[in-house]
């Protein structure tokens, strides 16, 4: 499984929504492209017990929580926010700018479901959550 280099969520992000597979940095939470067009990217993310990212910014995607889970956000203006999901929840995750930490005692694992195309950010990132 390849590592990413998450600049922000709680279960958290990368800058890279243009760059093939071949180029996506590498960093602390694991992660498998599971498909990708030009149209979607499909990212299936695990972040492993009390697994922390740095900040980070995200664009808009869904998320589909493949097992418990249990994390922190903490947004740029230092806003923190305690989650809980069960599996098989579905969310759509706004584009922010924030830090995860994995409060629980197992791994999480979610699958990103991040739209390409043009947006109104001029950096694009993709995050686990």
């Amino acid at each position: 499984m390849k590592a990413i280099l998450i600049l922000v969520v709680t279960v958290f992000g990368l800058p890279f929504l243009g760059l093939s597979q071949a180029e996506l940095p590498k960093g602390p939470a694991h992660f498998k492209v599971e498909f990708e067009n030009e149209s979607i990217l499909v990212l299936r993310i695990r972040l492993d017990p009390h697994e922390k990212t740095p900040l980070h910014q995200v664009s808009p995607r869904i998320v589909v929580w493949i097992t418990d889970a249990h994390l922190r956000d903490t947004f740029a203006d230092g806003k923190t926010i305690e989650l809980r999901r069960s599996a098989g929840a579905t969310e759509w995750v706004p584009a922010q700018k924030h830090s995860g930490e994995n409060l629980g005692n197992k791994p999480i694992e979610f699958v990103a479901i991040v739209p390409k195309g043009k947006s109104d950010d001029a950096e694009h990132e993709i995050s686990s959550h």
